[in-house]
């Protein structure tokens, strides 16, 4: 089910900062329904409803799934990319109703073994009732469909791709929509010019949307110690009415939970790599993403050596390369001291 984006006002661009550049920045902070954005019917059609056979009990159920989609958002250095209006990963995982058993709409399995059969209930029994399961976010369907392709002996790599697809669908409730951010580089740049701007602006409201926007714009470009440093200015002058500590709280909790999500998924890459799975240009693609994991969950040093090792080996693809640099570039001028800021705990207090 979709999850509420923080939000301040409607994606009409109303008080944004930076205009051409990056409209809608001030968009997204008032618990705004995630299912209620604006959708252009032009740029992306669906969902619809798609037909599956729960392979535990043989029940038929319906599931949606996007039809099509469009990449206005653009990308984040770590794969996530983004469309204007619906994602279509919230629609990645058909769940049953009867129970609860989640797979991708892409490769929903059809047939079970007993003995595959007896692993998945005891899967399903840790997330708890049919209820509670139903009444999950897109990121628990993710998680609970990574918890199953790992029983059902998927590769390490799979089971985390479906872990880091989950903590995307969080993310999204975070960041809202940014029109064409082009991975770190370009939102470290796109972020330091909105800087600009914020400083500029003297009226209470106007600053709080400001801190809001350029922390989510920090939280796209993985920048660690900058989205927080943002957040804690919000104290420093009245939100006027806003309920501006009241939505940082939130925010952190978010940011918390897309920070677990991602701690399991560099955990099944770390395995992958350790296992020797896939092939040489695999391997390298997902130390990439352990890097870049590392860099947004603060850990600069981990995630410096693994870009650095993968910008330099032969069997890293081009793209991927051009990629670690960029981020490898960004490195150099990012806050990494931590001096001000720790990571947020998953109440959304620091520590």
């Amino acid at each position: 089910m979709p999850t509420a984006t923080l939000s301040f006002v409607t994606e009409r661009c109303a008080g944004r900062l930076l205009s051409g550049l990056l409209c809608g920045l001030a968009t997204l902070l008032l618990a705004w329904p995630a299912s209620a954005q604006w959708r252009d019917p032009s740029e992306q059609f669906g969902p619809e409803l798609r037909r599956f056979a729960d392979p535990l009990d043989d029940s038929v159920f319906e599931a949606r799934s996007l039809l099509s989609t469009n990449g206005l958002g653009g990308y984040d250095s770590d794969g996530c990319s983004y469309a204007k209006g619906q994602q279509p990963r919230t629609f990645g995982i058909a769940t049953s109703p009867t129970t609860g058993f989640s797979a991708p709409v892409g490769s929903f399995p059809t047939k079970l073994t007993a003995s595959q059969k007896k692993a998945v209930r005891a899967v399903l029994a840790d997330f708890g009732s049919i209820e509670t399961i139903l009444a999950l976010p897109a990121s628990g369907g993710y998680e609970i469909a990574a918890a199953i392709a790992r029983v059902l002996g998927r590769s390490h790599f799979e089971v985390g791709e479906l872990y880091l697809a989950g903590a995307w669908t969080v993310r999204d409730s975070i960041v809202g929509f940014f029109p064409g951010l082009q991975g770190a580089g370009d939102t470290w740049r796109k972020m330091k010019e909105v800087s600009k701007l914020a400083q500029q602006q003297t009226e209470d409201r106007a600053r709080t949307r400001a801190m809001f926007d350029l922390a989510r714009l920090s939280h796209r470009g993985g920048f660690f110690h900058e989205r927080e440093t943002f957040l804690e200015l919000l104290s420093t002058f009245p939100d006027a009415g806003l309920g501006a500590m009241e939505k940082r709280a939130e925010f952190r909790r978010r940011v918390a939970e897309e920070g677990r999500l991602l701690g399991l998924a560099r955990e099944e890459f770390r395995a992958g790599l350790a296992s020797n799975q896939g092939n040489a240009g695999d391997r390298s693609y997902y130390r990439y993403l352990t890097g870049d994991i590392d860099r947004r969950r603060g850990d600069f040093e981990a995630g410096s050596v693994a870009l650095q090792e993968v910008a330099a080996h032969r069997s890293t693809a081009e793209e991927v390369a051009t990629l670690a640099r960029d981020i490898l570039r960004v490195l150099e001028v990012q806050d990494k001291s931590g001096a001000a800021y720790a990571e947020p705990t998953q109440n959304g207090d620091t520590k």
